[in-house]
């Protein structure tokens, strides 16, 4: 059930056919843009309809939690999770005025789509009517609409004053690539990132070299002629495969979704000659044979990486591949035009604060022991944890072992046998370090935007439409929906 959910929580990141088992979800307004679009770029350009709405909050000047006083946490964790009820035991354990009332949902696996529309719509008509519970896993909510009408607390504000709360200890760059209108209103426990799994062996017999922490989608392009200009004479005929044009265009869109969509303020901008040159460019990449939408004998492949162990993994499994084994690296995805290098990341267990909570500092203090070291070794859980410590203590406890098994029940690769190197280790907390870019859109009214530009993009890349009549289409309909 808990794997289903992870499932059915994501939206579409990477690419349609990216290997990953469970997903998450993020909750910031990050712009993947650089130059005048870069992420604290757009957070302070976008105007502060949130800020103001919420203008009557006293997060700014929040008293300690209670240490006598008997007050009540209400907790809505959208689905039950085994992390929040460990949580709630041990907190209520270290402070017995505090009770925490945690509310889920419950459902089975035929009625979790009907499950999940009502909980969204439950929990939006009490935040709105200015109740609701106090703390909320915003995994499944649009909280873009919430920080609009001022329904969430601006947690930066808190930490800014909490000096308990230690910023370094944290994954600094996920917590500011999250940010939206300059706040934080969402905090996650943990996170996962992506990537391309690349064949290395083939890369380097090639001779053809490039920089991933520089390399744009043109760039990419460019790199992949050269790679496959033997396709006859290899097996890897293929930069990328196994997705179709509209879902590329949709990777495309949203590893840059901030440029394209002001969420908070209800702007799109498709009708634009970036978004019409990204149509092209996702074209060509298929008239030239670069990507192939059938094709899955490839020398990149998009991945999720989970967890160091899922890291190793991914890594080591195309080792085993008999006489098509080869050995693997994970590189960065391209950057847009002028991009910062960086990975794409995507939040997952991301907690909000109800504005209008009377118990605020009960309901920080809880968040704070959520993402604490104590909390985070002890309770695991799919992701990178936000807590670095907790990070670390997993990834040499890993490397202790030496080693990591595979987690497939059958097929070739059950029963084989990973071996870990303090390389592999460095490596990937570079990667995570790295991770600066939120994979857009997390939630109910983002997912129609993509569905949005997945079904009138069908028309140019089938030759009915000039790309510039598809983005007025895309531009209209995206204007709608963010206006609804």
């Amino acid at each position: 059930m808990k794997r289903t959910l992870i499932i059915l929580t994501t939206v579409f990141s990477m690419v349609a056919v990216s290997a990953c088992s469970s997903t998450g979800n993020g909750s910031g307004n990050g712009n993947r843009t650089g130059g005048s679009g870069s992420v604290s770029d757009h957070t302070t350009q976008t105007t502060q309809k949130g800020h103001d709405a919420e203008s009557s909050g006293t997060e700014g000047a929040m008293q300690p939690p209670s240490t006598t006083e008997k007050k009540k946490i209400v907790f809505s964790t959208g689905f039950p999770n085994d992390y929040f009820k460990l949580a709630k035991q041990h907190y209520e354990a270290k402070h017995p005025n505090i009770t925490i009332e945690l509310q889920s949902v419950e459902s089975d696996d035929s009625q979790l789509e009907q499950s999940m529309e009502k909980f969204v719509k439950t929990t939006n008509t009490a935040l709105l009517s200015g109740k609701g519970p106090d703390l909320i896993n915003l995994d499944q909510l649009p909280s873009a609409d919430y920080i609009t009408k001022g329904l969430l607390t601006d947690m930066s504000k808190i930490i800014d004053k909490d000096p308990a709360f230690k910023k370094e200890d944290y994954f600094n760059n996920v917590l500011y690539g999250i940010k939206a209108n300059g706040g934080i209103y969402g905090m996650p426990l943990y996170f996962f990132v992506y990537g391309l799994i690349g064949n290395q062996t083939f890369i380097e017999k090639s001779g053809v070299t490039f920089d991933d922490t520089r390399w744009t989608w043109a760039d990419f392009a460019e790199t992949a002629k050269q790679l496959t200009k033997n396709a006859d004479k290899e097996y890897f005929r293929y930069a990328l495969g196994g997705i179709t044009p509209e879902h590329m265009l949709s990777k495309f869109f949203n590893d840059q979704y901030g440029s394209y969509v002001d969420q908070v303020n209800g702007e799109a901008k498709f009708d634009t000659s970036n978004f019409i040159q990204m149509m092209k460019q996702v074209k060509s990449l298929y008239d030239n044979k670069i990507v192939n939408s059938t094709e899955f004998s490839l020398i990149f492949n998009p991945v999720q990486i989970n967890s160091p162990e899922d890291y190793i993994r991914v890594l080591r499994q195309s080792e085993f591949g008999g006489k098509f084994a080869y050995k693997s690296k994970l590189y960065l995805s391209p950057n847009p035009e002028e991009g910062k290098p960086g990975a794409t990341f995507r939040t997952y267990m991301t907690l909000g604060i109800n504005n209008k909570s009377s118990v605020k500092p009960e309901a920080w203090d809880f968040i704070k022991y959520m993402v604490s070291e104590e909390m985070q070794s002890q309770a695991k859980s799919t992701g990178f944890s936000i807590n670095k410590a907790s990070y670390k203590k997993r990834s040499m406890k890993l490397l202790k072992t030496g080693k990591v098994e595979s987690d497939q029940p059958i097929g070739p690769m059950k029963g084989q046998v990973f071996e870990i190197t303090q390389k592999d280790i460095d490596d990937l907390e570079k990667f995570v370090n790295g991770a600066i870019y939120p994979v857009h859109p997390p939630r109910s009214s983002p997912n129609k935007i993509d569905k949005i530009v997945q079904e009138e993009s069908l028309a140019y890349f089938s030759g009915q439409k000039t790309p510039e009549a598809v983005a007025e289409l895309i531009q209209n309909r995206v204007t709608t929906v963010l206006n609804e």
